[in-house]
C-alpha cells in the first residue's frame, strides 16, 4: 500500500499534535481510516472534550520536513511499505520515523542497548565499547536516543566506519 503525500503529511501532523501519542494515534486511524479524516474530525473532538488543544500549524510541519530534507533524512510513516515490519508489530508502533543512511537495516534483527539516563562515566564507556564491538561484528544496534547509556551507545556505533556498515538512525516521533 502506498500512501499519498497528503496522507503522509497528515500522519506527521497528527503525530505532532499535543496529547496524541502512539496509542491515540492508532485509535484515531482505526476510527477514521486515515490521518486526513482524523485531522478533519479533530477540531470537533477537541471542542467536545473541553481540552485546550490545537493542531500544529501546516508551517510547523513543513519546517520539520524541510529540516529533515536539509540533513538528508527520510520520513517513514506507519503504513509506508518500507516501515520496518518488526517495529510495526510493537503495540503501539511509533507513528513516524526519520531515517539517515540505509533504512533497510531497520528490517534486520537488531540488538537494543538501553539503560539509565543518569549513568556513570564507566557505564557510558562500557555502552560505547559494547556498541562499537557489536557494530564492527556486523550487528544492527539501536536505542531510544536518550542520554546516559543510550548516548554512550550512540557514540560507540557512530565510531564504526561508514564504509563497513551503513547507518540507519530512526528517530521515533509521537
Amino acid at each position: 500500500m502506498s500512501l499519498s503525500p497528503a496522507e503522509r503529511f497528515a500522519r506527521l501532523r497528527l503525530a505532532r499534535t499535543d496529547r496524541i501519542g502512539p496509542v491515540t494515534f492508532s485509535q484515531l486511524l482505526a476510527r477514521f481510516h486515515s490521518a486526513e479524516r482524523a485531522i478533519d474530525a479533530l477540531p470537533d473532538l477537541i471542542r467536545k472534550s473541553g481540552v485546550d488543544q490545537a493542531l500544529p500549524s501546516v508551517d510547523r510541519i513543513e519546517d520539520e520536513i524541510a529540516a529533515g530534507d536539509r540533513i538528508g533524512a527520510r520520513m517513514i510513516v506507519l503504513g509506508d511499505p518500507d516501515y520496518p515490519e518488526m517495529l510495526a508489530a510493537v503495540d503501539p508502533p511509533p507513528p513516524v520515523l526519520w531515517a539517515l543512511g540505509d533504512a533497510a537495516l531497520m528490517g534486520r534483527p537488531c540488538i537494543a542497548v538501553v539503560g539509565a539516563r543518569i549513568a556513570s562515566a564507566g557505564g557510558q564507556r562500557i555502552a560505547r565499547g559494547l556498541a562499537q564491538q557489536l557494530g564492527q561484528a556486523g550487528h544492527v544496534v539501536v536505542s531510544g536516543l536518550a542520554r546516559g547509556i543510550d548516548g554512550g551507545q550512540h557514540l560507540g556505533i557512530v565510531g564504526v566506519p561508514q564504509h563497513d556498515h551503513p547507518r540507519a538512525d530512526p528517530v521515533s516521533g509521537g
